[in-house]
């Protein structure tokens, strides 16, 4: 969570409310609720649809639903390198504030890839820790917010699939972080920028022009997008980017063709309702450089 954010909750939490306030917030709340619960219903459904068609090498073990989970028994396929075991499953309605904190780690189906397992699921573990910590700091201050975390298979191939983990947090305003694992299916370990690129090749200039040139024709076509980069020098040192940000704020996965997604969360590389961005590399950009 940003400073910015927790400043924005701070704050909201602090605020008298009246009952016709509260009233609101308590609709809004419910309503970005409902929506947050159709949109992950969208994507396990798409998650198992894929995992049928592709015979799927990575268990999905739903966090509430044994009668899915003996469901997804019929996969074909199922017994590769990882099974997936939940991490942690809160959920909590109190007055106007909400939980639904259900996120999953993976397990090493033998010795290879437990090491990756293990630190992936240490991580996962304390981000779900802090996001609960925090939600239950701004009930006990009487704030009043909404909190949605879950994980989900964003993409996957038979040589890796790429974990996410996503949480939002609603109060004042809307936060979205996200969190990417890639792995690979035939390693078992997670898979880094400078695994995929040639010794010595300089690939973080590369993917920062790629991302630069993405940035400067967006605003080119559409007044409303608004980046960092693109800002006066004088903005810039206002809101203390470098270009070196480009690379240094960047997450990433690999995308079912094989392209690099560099992904970046709301103000990171931009104004806050910009939201959490992706830009996808061009395959011709980096080839000469790939492994």
């Amino acid at each position: 969570m940003t400073d910015e954010f927790n400043g924005l909750k701070e704050r909201y939490a602090g605020c008298s409310m009246d009952e016709k306030a509260v009233s609101a917030m308590k609709k809004r709340i419910e309503e970005a609720e409902n929506l947050n619960r159709a949109d992950r219903a969208k994507k396990r459904i798409r998650g198992f649809a894929i995992a049928a068609a592709a015979a799927f090498t990575v268990v999905v073990l739903p966090n509430t639903n044994q009668g899915i989970a003996n469901a997804m028994a019929g996969i074909p396929g199922i017994g590769g390198l990882f099974r997936f075991v939940t991490i942690r499953d809160y959920h909590d309605n109190t007055g106007s504030s909400q939980a639904d904190i259900s996120v999953s780690g993976i397990r090493a189906s033998g010795k290879k890839g437990k090491k990756t397992a293990g630190e992936i699921n240490k991580e996962i573990k304390e981000l779900a820790d802090k996001y609960l910590a925090s939600y239950k700091e701004t009930v006990r201050k009487g704030g009043h917010e909404a909190v949605d975390v879950d994980t989900e298979i964003i993409d996957k191939t038979d040589d890796y699939f790429t974990l996410k983990l996503s949480s939002t947090e609603s109060a004042a305003d809307s936060y979205t972080e996200n969190h990417y694992y890639t792995i690979s299916l035939r390693t078992g370990k997670q898979i880094r920028l400078i695994d995929l690129f040639k010794k010595g090749s300089d690939y973080k200039s590369v993917l920062i022009k790629s991302v630069e040139d993405q940035m400067k024709d967006q605003v080119k076509d559409t007044p409303d997008v608004s980046y960092f980069y693109t800002d006066s020098r004088e903005d810039q040192e206002l809101t203390g980017f470098k270009e070196s940000d480009l690379f240094d704020k960047a997450s990433f996965y690999l995308n079912k063709d094989g392209n690099i997604v560099l992904c970046y969360n709301q103000g990171q590389v931009a104004a806050m309702y910009m939201g959490d961005l992706e830009f996808v590399i061009p395959n011709d950009n980096v080839k000469d450089i790939l492994k």
